[in-house]
Formats: C-alpha cells, structure tokens, sequence
C-alpha cells in the first residue's frame, strides 16, 4: 500500500535561467502545453496512482509555488509543505520529509516531464516484499542516460544490482526516470551517504544504490515519452513533444482583416479554407461588395467562417478583434489581398510545434515573386527595423528577425493571450509591436522565409508610395522606441 507522495521542487533550476537570462524564472512551473511542468506531476500521482495526499519541498521561489497550488483542493489532492535550504541538496531536504512518511511512497523528482507513461503499472506491484522500485525506459540516446542515471540489473531478474548518477560509461539502453517507489527505511541511507568522489556532492542516486544492494528493489520498465528538464533545450524539448502529439487535434483559426478587397477576397478564401478549422473575416466597414462575397462563399466553406464587422480603428485593431472573436488553439495572419499562400502554411504549422509564434519574412529574394511590392528599398527597410528590434531586445533570447511588416504569421493562442494586455497599436504599429511583446516577455520567436505573391488587386493601404512607407515606418519606430525607453524616463508604457 503507497501512503503519500513526495515531491522535491525547491531546486533554483539555474541551466533553465542561464541561457533565457530570467533569474526570476521558476523551473517547476515552466508551461509545457500550457500547463506547469509540476502541475503534470501532480496529475500523473491523482489519476495514475490514485494518490490525494502529496508532500511537497518547496525553497527557491517556494512562496510562488505554493500561491500556485495552495492547499492542493483546486487539483483534487490535499497538498503539505515542508521548507529546504536549496544549498543543502536534494538527500537533506529529501530527510525533511522522514516524520511525514507512513510507509511506502512515491517520490517524483518535479523536473521531470512524462508523455503518456503508464505510472498505474506501478500499482499492482506487490509491496509486501519489496522495498523499493526504480523506473526506466528503454532509451536511444546514451548522451541522455550519461546525463541523469544508468540502471544495472541482475542477469535474468529485474532485481536491481546499482545505480550510477551520470555514468561516463553507459553499457545498456535504460535510462533512469524520476519516479521511484519507496519504503520507509530509505530514509537511514540517505542519512548514511558518502560524498560521492567524482560530483563533490552527497548524490541522491548513490543512496539509492545502497539501498538496493541491501535491500529488494526492482527495475520496472515504464512506456511512453520522458525528458528530463534540466535546460532551456529541454524544456523546448519537451513542449515540442507535448505540442505535436495533439496538433492533428488542435484547433486552428485563421484571421484575415479586410477593407474593400472585393477583387481578392474570394481568391484568398479558396485558397485557405480547407487548411484550417475556423476563418475569422475582420471586415473594416468595406463598401465595395467585400462582405457580400464573405457571406455567399459560406455555404462551401469547408471550414468554420466567421464575419466580424466594424469599423475598427485601424489594422492592428482589426487583428486583435479577430483573435478575440476566434476560437482556435492556433491563430495565423494572412492579408486579403493574395498575397501570401497557404503553400506557406505547413512550414509554419511545423515550426509552430518548436515555438510561440513562427514570423514570415519577405525578405528572402528567391522567394519574392515577380510583381510582388517588395523592391530593395522597401527589403532594406524591413531589414534595417527589424535589426533595430534585436538590438534593443538582444538580451531576451538573442532574436533573429529581417522583417517587420510581414503580417504572414502563426502563434499559439494561450501565448497571446499572456501578454495581450501590453498591446497598444491599432495600426500596422501593431505588426512590430507583437514581435517586440512575444520577444521582451521571453516566448520563443522563429522566423521562416515565405513566398510573397503580386496582389491580386489595388494597392497596399501602408506602402503605397513613399508617403505611405513614411508614415508606416515612422509609426512603427514611435512605438518602438516608446518600448524601449519608456521607464528610462519615468513613464511607463505597456
């Protein structure tokens, strides 16, 4: 019988806030599908082990861990907390949960992200005779076994023979996991345990190691999908194995904002329709037969077609009021005058699994199709601002952007939805705005190139002509600087 299950989340996750440069970030509540990587935890010990009664060590930004949880009623379990000095190491605070423990437990490192393991195999398991259960699967990669712990068993049994944190040697395909089943006496060797000569540290693995060679503990094999997240590369990891294996199922909304198109319009619903789930028409008060068109094609529409009328006080404004009116867990940009394709749409729904939002650039001259208005002033530019923009914002991620203008554009709603209250711009500002807002508040931006097509008809409303380019870019570098350098002079803007 399992009494409880402890959880260790009180480590300061440093390798995560290295590289994103965010000394504030909490490791144990990164979102991973938009839910906190220990919230996952907690749900795998709830539904797959049936346990309500959860220990968790809480140190580094422990105060935002339990704002986060509370009591534990809000996710169906009952939650206690015990404190650890984070310099002490996992074996002491681990000590902490010793008066706590009835009997058998789970413990589950918090670090750890799972994709559809079956945890409930666990339960079956006869923990009369024995003392303990290590998990593993069996794994590929022998970098990534070298990177958390080797499991050695005995020949033609699953009793485990000894444990090796980060081997520099790896002789199997097992890698450890963290999660373990364990009985009451662990707690003598973790008290017992040596610094291990090679870390400089008293090692967690080790004191399991004895225990095992002491004890009867069993190696038992855990299916599915395992990371265990100690970087920024493995938390992106992570997402990005969570994203596709429900992205065939993820609702998708395309939002195309118009304003007397009534010559492309058509041509550009034909041509997404059967790509996505929903299409929002944001239509600016045309006059020119525009909403007559949306509303005859609705009848073939092989998708969801929603028209939202204004007037708006301008593209950016548009935008956003298509993204409240839509539904989909994946929201995409396109303009209505034709000139990008849905050609383009499944390169940025494969780079969207591996970040927040995928930026098209129209900066690539082999993709820039003849007639297209993107001449080497206007290219030079996208590439000038949008270089302006990874100045300003270097720190947040190092950005890699060519093109500030392009409205071609794919992001995950609950990222949008994070930072929607920073957003100002009701005009084509708003296109730099997004870029500088998903950058500065450190979500993952990737930029592809995409083709970029002559308009069907008419010309653009912001660079039509050197005026309308002047006043587009003018716009864009007030608002960015404001961004900027705002709070540098007591004010502050969104």
């Amino acid at each position: 019988m399992i009494d409880c299950a402890v959880i260790p989340a009180g480590g300061r996750g440093s390798r995560v806030t290295a590289k994103r440069k965010d000394r504030n970030l909490i490791k144990v509540l990164l979102p991973i599908d938009g839910k906190p990587v220990l919230q996952e935890n907690i749900e795998i010990v709830r539904d797959r082990l049936g346990i309500r009664r959860i220990i968790i060590i809480i140190g580094h930004h422990g105060d935002e861990v339990q704002k986060f949880l509370g009591d534990g009623e809000p996710f169906g379990v009952r939650i206690e907390y015990l404190y650890t000095d984070v310099d002490k190491g996992l074996v002491e605070a681990l000590l902490l949960a010793e008066p706590h423990v009835r009997g058998h437990f789970v413990l589950l490192l918090s670090d750890g992200f799972y994709l559809n393991c079956n945890h409930e195999t666990l339960l079956p398991l006869d923990y009369a005779t024995i003392d303990g259960v290590v998990t593993y699967i069996h794994h590929y990669s022998h970098e990534d076994i070298s990177s958390s712990f080797s499991i050695n068993l005995a020949p033609n049994g699953n009793r485990v023979s000894y444990l090796v944190e980060k081997p520099q040697t790896v002789n199997n395909d097992m890698l450890g996991l963290g999660t373990f089943v364990l009985s009451k006496e662990i707690f003598e060797y973790f008290r017992n345990v040596h610094v291990n000569e090679r870390t400089g540290n008293r090692e967690f693995i080790d004191a399991i190691s004895f225990f095992a060679q002491e004890r009867h503990v069993i190696g038992h094999m855990l299916t599915g999908l395992y990371v265990n997240i100690n970087t920024t590369d493995d938390w992106h990891f992570a997402q990005f194995l969570a994203r596709r294996h429900v992205f065939d199922e993820t609702r998708k909304s395309l939002v195309i904002p118009t304003y007397n198109e009534n010559e492309s319009i058509l041509f550009v619903l034909n041509n997404f329709h059967e790509c996505v789930d929903e299409i929002v028409v944001a239509d600016g008060g045309s006059s020119d037969g525009t909403v007559e068109k949306v509303e005859g094609f609705r009848d073939r529409c092989a998708c969801a077609l929603i028209l939202l009328r204004g007037p708006f006080r301008g593209y950016g404004d548009a935008l956003r009021q298509g993204v409240e009116a839509s539904t989909g867990h994946i929201v995409t940009f396109v303009e209505a005058d034709a000139t990008f394709r849905s050609q383009d749409l499944s390169k940025m729904y494969e780079y969207i699994k591996d970040c927040d939002m995928v930026l098209g650039t129209r900066t690539t001259r082999q993709m820039i199709c003849q007639g297209a208005n993107m001449n080497g002033w206007l290219r030079f530019g996208n590439v000038l601002a949008a270089k302006g923009i990874e100045f300003l914002w270097w720190f947040n991620g190092e950005p890699r952007i060519t093109d500030v203008g392009c409205t071609y554009r794919t992001f995950w709603r609950n990222r949008y939805e994070e930072i929607k209250h920073n957003f100002v711009g009701q005009g084509p500002e708003f296109s730099p705005e997004m870029m500088i807002e998903f950058i500065r508040n450190n979500k993952r931006v990737i930029e592809i190139p995409v083709s970029y097509f002559r308009r069907v008809s008419g010309e653009s409303k912001h660079s039509r002509g050197i005026l309308g380019v002047s006043k587009t870019a003018w716009r864009m570098l007030v608002l960015t600087l404001r961004k900027r350098f705002s709070r540098a002079f007591g004010t502050v803007y969104p």
